[in-house]
C-alpha cells in the first residue's frame, strides 16, 4: 500500500510541501537540521496520528501556526485493479484530532494503521532491544493488530479490565464481588491476549531467523516470550495468592500487561552481547520479519521509514537491507546526508531523490 503522493503543512520546519513519490525507494537528503527527519515524521503522522519524536505538538507544530495537516494518496491493489484513496490528519495546538479517508471521518488512530501500516527504524529504535518490556509489548502487539483483526477490541476489553481491577484493589472498602468479577474477566482476557501474541511469536521466530541468517555475523537468533505469568500456572489462581501484594501496592502484578519478549543470539541475550551495529541490524532483521509476516498474511506490504540508513551500518549490510526490502515490495523512506552513499543502494529499484534544505523539499531533476 504505498503512498502516490504526499502534502505536507506546518510540520516543524516543513511548510508547504507537495510531492510524488516513488513506490519503492524514496531517498531524502541534505545537511542536519534541514527537515529530512520531520518528513519522516510528517508520514508517521499520516499513519499513525502522532509523532514518533515527541508527544508535545507545540514542538511539533510550526512556530506561529495552530495546526499541521498531512495528506496524502495511498494506492490499493483489488481484484478489479488498482486504486487510490485519500487519507488526511489534522492536529491543533489544543490537542483537537481529525482524520478523513476519501471524506469519511475515521474515528480513531488504528483505523489510520490499518490503511497504512508503518514500520520506523530510527535512532530510537534500539529500544526495542536495550529499552524496558513496553517497547517489546508494542512490537509483538503491532503485528498480532494487523493480521488479527478481532485484537484491537480484545486489548481495549482488557485494559478496561485492567482499569477497573485497579480501582478496585486501591479502595479501602472495596466491593470484593465486583473484585472477583473483574478478576475473573482481566484473567480470561490476558489468557486470551497471550494466546494470539504466542501464536503470532512462533510465525515471526521462523521469519527472523531466516533474515538474520541472510545478513550474516548475527548468531543463532532464539526467542523466549514471557507470558507475564508462568505458562504452567492458572492465572486466576497467582492472582488470588498475590491479593495481598496487589492490595497493598494498588495495581496488578501479573497478567498480559507484564509480558515481555527475551531476545537471545547464540545463548546470550542479544543486548549483552552484540555490537551497536549488530544490534541495530538485528532490529532490522526483526522489522523485516514482521514484514514479511504480514504480507503473507494479508498480501500488503508495508511503508518502512528508515531514518539514518548508514549510520552504524556499512555499505555491504546497507546492500542487503534494501534488496530485502525490495523483495517484499515495500516502500521506503531514507534520510542521509550525503546521496551519494545511496548510489548503489536503489539501483534495482524504481526510486526518486528530495533534496531538503531550510524545509524546502525538492525533487531531484
Amino acid at each position: 500500500m504505498p503512498l502516490v503522493q504526499v502534502q505536507i503543512s506546518n510540520v516543524r520546519n516543513l511548510c508547504n510541501v507537495n510531492v510524488e513519490l516513488a513506490p519503492a525507494a524514496n531517498v531524502i537528503y541534505g545537511q542536519n537540521a534541514s527537515g529530512k527527519t520531520s518528513f519522516l515524521e510528517a508520514i508517521h503522522i499520516l499513519g499513525r496520528g502522532r509523532s514518533f519524536r515527541h508527544r508535545d505538538l507545540k514542538l511539533v507544530i510550526q512556530a506561529g501556526q495552530t495546526e499541521l495537516i498531512v495528506a496524502g494518496q495511498v494506492s490499493h491493489v483489488h481484484v478489479t485493479g488498482p486504486s487510490l484513496r485519500q487519507l488526511g490528519v489534522k492536529r491543533s495546538l489544543d490537542g483537537g484530532f481529525e482524520a478523513r479517508q476519501d471524506g469519511r471521518v475515521v474515528a480513531s488512530a488504528s483505523e489510520l494503521a490499518s490503511e497504512l501500516p508503518l514500520q520506523l527504524i530510527g535512532a530510537q529504535s534500539f529500544a526495542l532491544l536495550e529499552g524496558g518490556a513496553l517497547q517489546r509489548r508494542q512490537f509483538i502487539d503491532w503485528g498480532v493488530f494487523h493480521v488479527e483483526h478481532s485484537y484491537s477490541a480484545l486489548c481495549r476489553r482488557f485494559q478496561r479490565a485492567l482499569k477497573q481491577r485497579n480501582q478496585l484493589l486501591r479502595h479501602d472498602r472495596m466491593d470484593e464481588n465486583q473484585l472477583s468479577t473483574w478478576t475473573l474477566e482481566f484473567a480470561r482476557l490476558s489468557e486470551e491476549i497471550a494466546r494470539y501474541r504466542g501464536m503470532y511469536l512462533d510465525d515471526l521466530q521462523v521469519e527472523a531467523a531466516q533474515i538474520a541468517q541472510k545478513f550474516g555475523g548475527l548468531g543463532f537468533l532464539d526467542f523466549e516470550y514471557d507470558r507475564g505469568w508462568h505458562a504452567e500456572e492458572d492465572l486466576r489462581e497467582v492472582l488470588e495468592g498475590s491479593l495481598g501484594r496487589d492490595k497493598k501496592f494498588g495495581q496488578t502484578h501479573r497478567g498480559a500487561h507484564r509480558a515481555d519478549l527475551l531476545l537471545r543470539v547464540d545463548g546470550e541475550l542479544a543486548a549483552e552481547r552484540l555490537s551497536r551495529g549488530q544490534l541495530k541490524l538485528l532490529i532490522y532483521a526483526l522489522k523485516l520479519a514482521q514484514a514479511s509476516l504480514h504480507r503473507d498474511k494479508t498480501g500488503a506490504s508495508c511503508l518502512f521509514l528508515l531514518d539514518d540508513l548508514p549510520a552504524e551500518l556499512d555499505h555491504q549490510h546497507q546492500l542487503q537491507v534494501t534488496d530485502c526490502l525490495n523483495s517484499l515490495y515495500c516502500q521506503y523512506f531514507v534520510t542521509g546526508v550525503d546521496k551519494r552513499d545511496f548510489y548503489g543502494l536503489t539501483a534495482d529499484a524504481e526510486h526518486k531523490m528530495f533534496h531538503v534544505e531550510r524545509g524546502v523539499v525538492t525533487e531531484d531533476a
